[in-house]
């Protein structure tokens, strides 16, 4: 669910920034690499409420082996708070809606600082680096208020093209594809419309022959990085029919003049913007349950913990 999305920025943000091998693992499938564990190994399970089951039997079983666990948790003296070697807590308050919103934030937030201070203790990232990080990351709050303002109403308006389909696409490369990953599961859950989050340069290898005229196929960018990969999977969408939704930074021109609709975000640094570039993917998924008559707080079969296998 959302927290495995934001463990798959994690990991890749631990690649790249302090040069550790670090993989993201979805906890109802932790039995089958268990053995792998050992001494010298840290797993971290990222939990919003500290009660998900699977979660807590990864933490469970990694201990036993020798591994050092960390609880990433919303609530204090939770279950995997108790069980892990330590925790650390993100403190995001009370989230009452079904569906993990600011809890996603927090956590990538959260996480990206321990993968800054890492980086920076293993000498990977110099200071200059590590304070253009901080100051991007203190910037969020201010961000994701400016964005929650100035995307509502593309949100709202694209809500009524989205809320009378039935399927979707959501792509992206690098950061930007669990981004996506976390939208298309937001639409999923709130708005009942099938999304499919899919790595964009994959498209090719069989999506992309579901495509059809009107289909609704959302892109994210967090980078001119990725911008330069991204460019040519719009057109290939486009060419067969496909209506293109962009969220992107406003320097990724070229994207940009491809979209049909863009929400057009701040630049900032990637590792900032893994944890803004989501909400106007929320919002969309969130105006479209609304369109549909749905409560967006209260999904149908869905409960805010986990607490079975």
């Amino acid at each position: 669910g959302t927290s495995y999305h934001a463990t798959l920025i994690t990991a890749l943000l631990f690649r790249k920034y302090a040069s550790l091998w670090a993989e993201a693992l979805i906890s109802s499938e932790s039995r089958w690499w268990f053995n792998t564990l050992g001494p010298g190994d840290v797993v971290i399970g990222v939990s919003q409420s500290g009660e998900t089951i699977d979660t807590l039997r990864g933490i469970r079983e990694a201990r036993e082996r020798g591994a050092l666990t960390v609880a990433v948790t919303n609530v204090v003296e939770s279950a995997i708070a108790r069980e892990a070697d330590m925790a650390i807590y993100i403190r995001a308050g009370p989230e009452i809606g079904v569906a993990a919103t600011k809890t996603f934030t927090s956590q990538v937030a959260l996480l990206s600082h321990l993968v800054i201070k890492t980086g920076e203790l293993r000498g990977v990232l110099k200071p200059p680096a590590v304070a253009n990080i901080y100051n991007a990351l203190r910037q969020t709050p201010e961000i994701v208020a400016g964005v929650l303002k100035e995307s509502e109403g593309l949100a709202s308006l694209l809500a009524g093209k989205m809320s009378v389909k039935n399927n979707a696409y959501y792509l992206g490369r690098g950061l930007g594809l669990p981004v996506a990953m976390e939208g298309a599961l937001k639409m999923k859950e709130i708005a009942y419309v099938h999304a499919e989050a899919y790595p964009a340069g994959e498209s090719k290898h069989g999506p992309i022959a579901l495509v059809e005229e009107d289909f609704p196929v959302v892109f994210v960018v967090l980078s001119k990085e990725e911008e330069e990969l991204i460019k040519s999977n719009i057109e290939e969408m486009k060419a067969r029919g496909a209506y293109a939704i962009l969220v992107s930074p406003n320097n990724a021109e070229e994207a940009l003049s491809l979209a049909d609709f863009s929400f057009v975000m701040p630049a900032l640094h990637e590792v900032a913007s893994a944890t803004s570039y989501v909400v106007p993917l929320q919002l969309l998924a969130y105006y479209t349950a609304v369109k549909k008559g749905l409560d967006p707080d209260k999904p149908r079969n869905l409960a805010k913990t986990v607490t079975v296998f």
